[in-house]
């Protein structure tokens, strides 16, 4: 199937850098651009795209103001949000976003949204049909989440997380380049970050699938993880949580 996809940024170099990387997708055309909210509704109605690439803030209508409108069409894109400015998740989520993209953009990250996006065109269900997971409420969306370093409050995207590891009745969330303590357990970090594309691999280890640089078939259905910690840190996944980590991966 072909994904007709369409793309709305007010900074040209973005709206380049997001068609350049769908060009390098097999089943993806881009049909349009816009460089505001305004002109997209035009272009939108022009080009019918079944997937659309919103930024959140432009000149005029707002990203979120865009996809309300939209919304109440009888007929209207998939939309994932594309921008710099990581404390409108929630608000995106609101409006049934199927994911929510960061810049810079990398060609892995906007693939996997592309894929969520295809599998709910396939199964012909609108991403508000979708039943939530646990967690998956927008009780747990909020942002940024507070880690510490000694008596330091360090304000953390979930993006930045590689993953959490619970020891000895602490729990150690890393990122690519540090360790951080966090004061919630490893079960409430399950929930609040599911929507991230976090996985529960082992009753000790929460992973960021986004970091997952290679996974290794291991003994008994059980599979081995590489993150992409400078550390390049190795995490094995219990065969309990083997069928979540392939869910997540479409292994």
């Amino acid at each position: 199937m072909t994904i007709k996809a369409f793309i709305v940024d007010d900074e040209t170099p973005a709206r380049e850098e997001l068609r350049y990387l769908l060009q390098q997708m097999e089943g993806v055309v881009v049909v349009g651009e816009a460089g505001s909210g305004s002109t997209a509704l035009a272009g939108i109605r022009e080009a019918n795209p079944e997937l659309l690439f919103l930024d959140i803030h432009m000149p005029g209508i707002s990203g979120i103001e865009l996809a309300q409108l939209l919304a109440e069409l009888p007929t209207h894109p998939l939309v994932i949000f594309a921008t710099a400015f990581e404390n409108y998740a929630c608000e995106a989520f609101e409006v049934e976003a199927v994911d929510y993209l960061l810049k810079p953009f990398t060609l892995e990250r906007v693939a996997k949204a592309v894929s969520k996006a295809a599998r709910l065109m396939g199964s012909k269900l609108a991403p508000g049909d979708v039943t939530p997971t646990a967690g998956d409420g927008h009780e747990g969306c909020t942002g940024k989440l507070p880690l510490y370093q000694g008596e330091r409050i360090i304000p953390t995207s979930p993006e930045r997380i590689v993953f959490a590891q619970a020891d000895e009745g602490a729990v150690h969330v890393h990122t690519a380049t540090d360790r951080y303590r966090s004061r919630s357990t490893l079960t409430e970090l399950e929930s609040k970050l599911a929507r991230h594309g976090f996985v529960r691999v082992h009753r000790s280890f929460l992973v960021n699938t986004n970091h997952v640089l290679e996974a290794i078939p291991w003994f008994n259905g059980s599979f081995r993880l590489t993150m992409d910690d400078r550390n390049r840190t190795e995490i094995m996944v219990s065969r309990y949580h083997a069928k979540d980590l392939k869910r997540s991966l479409d292994l």
